[in-house]
């Protein structure tokens, strides 16, 4: 009788703990909405249909352009990208975009279901994470579906590419049938301006924890969670819990907040190891000699791209010097995601070249981690 009633307890704390959960998370939700609310255009995927009162769903999109995703976490050595645009919404009004679309009857109900989807990409719905063929959620009821999924790619720190996912919309609404198979591309190749717009400045969580880690335990619980919203709304100091302001800003934000909850359903990234001491004399004798300062590539003769990665050359070569094929620095002293030098050893985007070494095979994940860890460390000569 003791064992039936301890276990009575248990679930029912597990119930009361997931139900807080879902109001935390639907917290975050609300609030990311403040900011999306205003979907318009090319930031909205309107659902229609192709006859009137019936016919197949269909999403009215233009499924040429990516989603863009933007850095919002590294931590052990992953990096998280993530968006909240587009979204999928009922149209705006009764006047379709064009002459073979339908406004669904209302009532109607609309569901997502994954098809295939690339490794590394997540598509986060109402705080379902959607990660492999057959995962579907429910997008809502016409005519008040307003839903903005979060596009996520988690990927090694400097890894950059175009991800895919393939879905098709569902419902059980007498008169209508599934949609076609929808094709997009997420990417986290940063898009390339001559006059570029903020990112997001990327965020590392406390060491020890991660974002809303108040205890430093490598685990988010509700209660934290909990914390970290009352101080986004303003009904707690930041003081309370640092770990929930990542961005040492004095603030906590949505995208903080998104993180928070994703750390507490998917558990904390690994705590940033500490970098193993790095000289650059260490990484000429190593690496550059045998690999980059080589005739025809990067020796004083050839300097291609303007670059020579010979000794006595190279670090003048490489520290706060603009590349030739992005809008990075070469080497960003204490920055690795955005140095230049660690894209093009680990694999640039489509435009900006070939991996190097050039003919050779990659650097092992050993000799990148160095370079990372001199670039961490300063960058020092």
């Amino acid at each position: 009788m003791a064992s039936q009633a301890v276990s009575s307890v248990d679930r029912a704390c597990g119930v009361a703990r997931s139900l807080r959960l879902l109001t935390i998370v639907v917290a975050v939700v609300l609030l990311s909405r403040r900011v999306t609310l205003a979907c318009t255009g090319t930031a909205c995927m309107e659902i229609w249909s192709t006859n009137n009162g019936g016919g197949a769903l269909t999403v009215y999109w233009d499924y040429n352009k990516p989603v863009q995703t933007y850095l919002s976490l590294c931590a052990g050595g992953q990096c998280l990208y993530t968006n909240n645009d587009p979204g999928f919404m009922a149209p705006p009004d009764d006047t379709p975009p064009a002459t073979d679309l339908f406004r669904l009857v209302d009532g109607t109900n609309v569901t997502i279901e994954i098809v295939s989807i690339d490794a590394g990409f997540t598509m986060n719905v109402n705080g379902v994470n959607l990660t492999k063929a057959g995962d579907s959620e429910l997008l809502g009821t016409m005519p008040t579906i307003h839903v903005h999924p979060v596009w996520k790619i988690q990927v090694a720190q400097g890894q950059f590419g175009n991800y895919h996912v393939a879905y098709k919309l569902t419902t059980t609404s007498a008169g209508y049938s599934d949609s076609q198979e929808y094709a997009q591309t997420i990417t986290n190749i940063q898009p390339v301006d001559a006059t570029p717009t903020p990112t997001p400045t990327p965020t590392v969580g406390p060491a020890g924890g991660c974002t809303g880690d108040c205890d430093g335990n490598n685990l988010v619980s509700v209660d934290e969670l909990v914390t970290c919203v009352n101080i986004a709304l303003g009904n707690a100091e930041v003081s309370t819990c640092s770990a929930c302001d990542a961005d040492g800003d004095m603030k906590v934000s949505v995208n903080e907040l998104v993180q928070a909850v994703d750390a507490s359903l998917n558990g904390c990234p690994s705590a940033t190891p500490t970098p193993v001491a790095v000289t650059f004399d260490q990484l000429q004798s190593e690496i550059f000699n045998s690999t980059c300062a080589t005739q025809f590539c990067h020796d004083a003769a050839s300097h291609n791209e303007n670059l020579d990665l010979s000794e006595g050359a190279a670090y003048a070569n490489l520290v706060n010097v603009q590349s030739v094929e992005s809008n990075l620095l070469r080497v960003a002293p204490g920055d690795p995601t955005n140095s230049f030098l660690v894209v093009k050893l680990t694999g640039p985007p489509l435009g900006q070249g070939s991996r190097m070494p050039s003919g050779l095979p990659p650097l092992s994940a050993d000799q990148i981690q160095l370079v990372r860890d001199w670039i961490l460390q300063g960058a020092n000569p």
